[in-house]
């Protein structure tokens, strides 16, 4: 009789281990499988672009010699030196440049949408765009000037000079933000490209335009009676050039492609070509 109590208290015994050693195998493969679909599921930037072929670029090219556009061979082609940097980036990553043109302010929103890869249009990465976006590190810098009618080059002495003027910006530009909010000016002219700007000068309707220093340089030439101001502004928000990213997020992440975009601007600075380019661009624009 006690032995089979104790040949039914055993039995029972070993079920119920049994049961415990099963339960907790199939919470552990779970959780082995939870993690694995995890790791399955976060995806490579910069592998996603490789597979595709494709680099797509976001840039509004009216603002030369960043960007702008240009005939060559027969054919109308984005130019510029954004447009040098970012064959090298996509060289360096093995595919091909396919821009998508648009206006300035909308590069960031369709950035976001994933409807291209990354941005390059002489975009600053000032401390508002951070919290939306990832920046490259700079890879150009250039002062604050103001474009002004001939014989004027004198009318503006320091930055606060500008609040008596009529003053024209590029719409959603740093010069833009410099001038509306750390100057106060809530009545400046804000078009969407230069060259309209440039128009608004020459009648009269704005007293100046506050630019970079190489756009600037380039559109001097290619309007009559046009001059730079003899004053740099806003020498605090000075124009600095970076790739704009997507943050990562959403499985997909950006750190590589944002390492390898880092890397091509980190050779063509080694190199000289960074400044050499500007240098053909500026040429181009001519």
């Amino acid at each position: 009789m006690k032995l089979k109590k104790l040949l039914a208290t055993g039995l029972a015994a070993i079920m119920v281990m049994g049961l415990v050693g099963c339960s907790s195998s199939k919470g552990s493969s779970s959780s082995a499988s939870s993690d694995a679909s995890s790791s399955a599921a976060k995806t490579e930037k910069l592998q996603q672009i490789k597979d595709t072929g494709v680099l797509k670029v976001g840039t509004s090219a009216e603002y030369s010699p960043y960007e702008f556009h240009k005939v060559v061979d027969g054919e109308d082609k984005i130019v510029g030196f954004d447009d040098f940097v970012v064959q090298e980036i996509a060289k360096d990553m093995g595919v091909k440049v396919e821009y998508e043109d648009m206006d300035f302010d909308g590069l960031l929103g369709a950035l976001q949408a994933d409807k291209v890869d990354i941005v390059l249009a002489g975009m600053t990465p000032d401390e508002k765009r951070k919290k939306s976006v990832d920046f490259s590190d700079i890879y150009y810098t250039n002062s604050n000037v103001c474009i002004v009618a001939k014989g004027k080059e004198d009318i503006i002495k320091k930055s606060e000079d500008l609040k008596d003027l009529k003053v024209g910006v590029q719409k959603g530009t740093t010069q833009a933000d410099y001038v509306t909010n750390t100057l106060g000016i809530s009545d400046a002219t804000q078009l969407k490209k230069i060259p309209d700007l440039m128009l608004e000068l020459q009648n009269g309707k704005i007293d100046v335009i506050v630019t970079g220093k190489a756009v600037a340089e380039i559109n001097v030439k290619k309007y009559d009676n046009i001059a730079i101001g003899n004053t740099t502004v806003g020498d605090e928000v000075a124009e600095t050039a970076a790739a704009a990213i997507k943050k990562s997020g959403n499985g997909v992440d950006n750190t590589s492609f944002v390492k390898s975009v880092n890397d091509t601007i980190k050779r063509l600075q080694d190199s000289g070509d960074m400044d050499k380019y500007m240098q053909d661009a500026l040429k181009l624009a001519e």
